[in-house]
């Protein structure tokens, strides 16, 4: 095995990692040659999840705002139906 000074070794390092991640990259199907559409879909796909998480937030609050309306509306019900009153 042949010694390499410090700065040999990180600069293979660096050589075989850059490869690996292009490597990698390639075969999830994306373009390593075009940054800026691959930063173009992130910035999508991060506003769609984001709009997602807000129409589940959204969602959450309308189902608990009926839930509490039916709540109440069956306790008025059965006060109204307890005490024997018209209307």
């Amino acid at each position: 095995m042949v010694n390499l000074t410090e700065q040999q070794a990180e600069a293979v390092a660096n050589r075989v990692a850059k490869k690996t991640v292009e490597e990698l990259l390639q075969k999830l199907g994306m373009d390593t040659e075009d940054v800026r559409e691959q930063q173009k879909d992130f910035a999508h796909l991060r506003q769609q999840r984001q709009a997602s998480e807000q129409v589940a937030a959204w969602s959450k609050r309308i189902l608990l705002g009926i839930f509490i309306s039916s709540l109440v509306g069956i306790l008025v019900a059965g006060l109204k139906a307890g005490l024997n009153v018209k209307g």
